[in-house]
């Protein structure tokens, strides 16, 4: 084992216990791969199967967009990691804030140009899986820079005030990596779909963990206490546990209401 992880096995242990046990309690649910992995992120998307992709006999567990929206931000999320900069929270150029809203108000064109189709009135293009991937990743993109930047804010004692999305070159490395990401998704290939899923999976429950950790922070007042990693230790578990409840609860009162009230469950 690398020196480094073994490091963070040591100081960071309840976040592997938790995941390792989220993993196992995952593995030992009834039922197949597909069918938990649907269950699990129904609380976060409508999973409508005209806006899936196909992988065999199976559709992915989030739809086009959300596919898209949750890829760009552990891909960002990630490349702020690996930089150095994900703790980084001051505020980015005017160009780069322009360019983040731009992408949100593109997928959001999008989003409206769907609706239109489904509602039966004028839409100036023909929605496609393919758009909706790629407008949903540069929200992605959009939403892990502000995670991250709420985070930073939140941790002040352990970051700098730089900044983590500083230039287009950024964004250039960002959408280099989109190419790969899109090429195994719009691949349709039988063994991506178990691996992208769990991807997908592990993706969503760090941004709630991430959202539910800035909470506790604040919740607690331990911003100011918060001077070394090591201290993350209990309140990220307890994010993690948080962000995982959350998942769960969302999708449980979706399932809930759809049995209840009737409601077709891709709405």
């Amino acid at each position: 084992m690398p020196q480094s992880l073994a490091r963070s096995v040591r100081i960071f242990w309840l976040w592997y216990v938790i995941l390792a046990a989220g993993m196992l309690a995952f593995a030992l649910a009834p039922g197949g791969f597909a069918e938990k992995s649907r269950t699990v992120l129904h609380g976060l998307c409508a999973q409508t199967p005209t806006h899936s992709f196909v992988f065999g006999d199976h559709l992915l567990p989030f739809d086009g967009r959300m596919t898209g929206i949750y890829g760009g931000s552990l891909v960002t999320l990630v490349y702020l990691l690996a930089r150095g900069r994900l703790l980084r929270w001051g505020n980015p150029p005017l160009r780069v804030s322009v360019t983040l809203a731009t992408f949100v108000v593109v997928m959001a064109i999008d989003g409206f140009n769907s609706l239109f189709l489904d509602l039966g009135l004028w839409h100036p293009y023909e929605p496609r899986n393919e758009l909706r991937l790629l407008t949903g990743f540069g929200t992605g993109i959009a939403l892990a820079v502000v995670l991250a930047w709420l985070l930073a804010s939140s941790v002040y004692r352990l970051g700098s005030q730089e900044v983590g999305i500083s230039s287009f070159r950024d964004f250039g490395w960002l959408w280099l990596a989109f190419v790969p990401y899109a090429a195994l998704v719009l691949s349709g290939a039988r063994w991506v779909y178990m691996p992208l899923s769990a991807f997908l999976m592990l993706s969503a429950w760090i941004t709630m963990a991430l959202l539910a950790l800035v909470v506790v922070v604040l919740a607690f007042r331990m911003d100011a206490r918060l001077d070394r990693p090591a201290r993350l230790h209990l309140p990220g578990a307890v994010a993690a546990i948080i962000g995982l409840a959350l998942m769960l609860g969302l999708a449980t009162g979706r399932i809930w209401l759809e049995s209840t009230l009737g409601i077709p469950s891709t709405l």
